[in-house]
């Protein structure tokens, strides 16, 4: 492989979803074809988040994860920036030649369909391949890949999750949704009632699924285990700060301050208000009940 020159792939690549998947195996396989190592260039932020100080779009994924996914797809290198002010206002040109030329040995050129750079977005898919005939840099444009009838997006995938509609942003994600946090110490109310949780630190910005009970698995020292989770404000105890507390099947040891990762499979129900103590345990032994008839179905 000649590592003077690389492909590259452009884009945010939020999610790392099955649109942004068939456009890294293309870049990886025409890297090949071009004896060139591959590159992803992108960003940490939501330019949304950046350009608009009211706007708090969650990420599907924080930083950190989206560049392990991209890595674990098989891309040779990561250029991940802080995506600025100063970067949005500059004109499409003087990015692809100081950004991207000037720093980096570029080959081929590959994005998505909707592809859009530079100021007020006017570095649309023509301009790129009008650029790159001129500069002798193939462009090549990603189809939109379609599931169910719908154009698999970011968007989309995000508005799923924020609905609870597990099943079908997994599928447009090409994997089950997770979160990943330290386990921090909670009310103990779950261990008194014989359901012992463990509870996610939300000190970070994570993108948090429509309030529920999700079947979910939960990733712990090397070892998956089935799990039950909760998100939502535990309304029974007249709780109001959001959290995660998940009941995980066959881990009965303390993990306070490890991290695990929880992920999530289906929505069982809404969150509820019970009367008391022993009426949520009743549910949750149905839930418990639930999941196991579901996973052993769908193992």
């Amino acid at each position: 492989m000649d590592e003077r020159f690389c492909g590259v792939a452009l884009g945010n690549f939020d999610g790392v979803h099955l649109g942004h998947r068939t456009l890294l195996e293309r870049l990886k396989e025409k890297s090949k074809e071009l004896n060139c190592s591959s590159m992803v260039f992108t960003f940490k932020q939501h330019p949304q988040n950046v350009l608009n100080k009211n706007s708090k779009l969650p990420l599907i994924y924080p930083a950190d994860i989206k560049r392990e996914i991209i890595e674990g797809i098989g891309i040779d290198f990561i250029e991940m920036c802080d995506f600025t002010k100063d970067l949005s206002i500059m004109e499409p040109e003087k990015f692809l030649r100081e950004v991207l030329l000037k720093r980096f040995p570029i080959k081929y050129i590959v994005v998505g369909f909707n592809y859009r750079f530079g100021h007020n977005g006017r570095g649309d898919i023509e301009f790129l391949t009008g650029f790159g005939q001129r500069e002798g840099i193939p462009v090549e444009v990603v189809d939109p890949v379609c599931v169910d009838g719908e154009v698999v997006s970011s968007s989309l995938i995000r508005k799923l999750l924020l609905s609870g509609d597990i099943k079908r942003a997994n599928r447009y994600l090409g994997g089950n949704f997770f979160i990943r946090g330290e386990v921090k110490r909670g009310d103990g109310r779950g261990k008194g009632m014989g359901f012992p949780t463990a509870n996610i630190d939300l000190s970070q910005d994570l993108l948090l699924p429509a309030k529920g009970v999700y079947i979910t698995h939960t990733n712990c020292r090397g070892a998956s285990f089935p799990s039950i989770t909760n998100v939502g404000i535990k309304p029974t105890f007249s709780g109001n700060k959001m959290v995660i507390e998940t009941n995980i099947r066959g881990l009965n040891e303390e993990i306070y301050n490890e991290v695990i990762q929880i992920e999530f499979i289906d929505r069982i129900r809404d969150e509820k208000k019970f009367e008391n103590k022993e009426e949520l345990k009743k549910q949750l032994e149905l839930d418990l009940e639930y999941m196991e008839n579901y996973l052993y179905i769908n193992k």
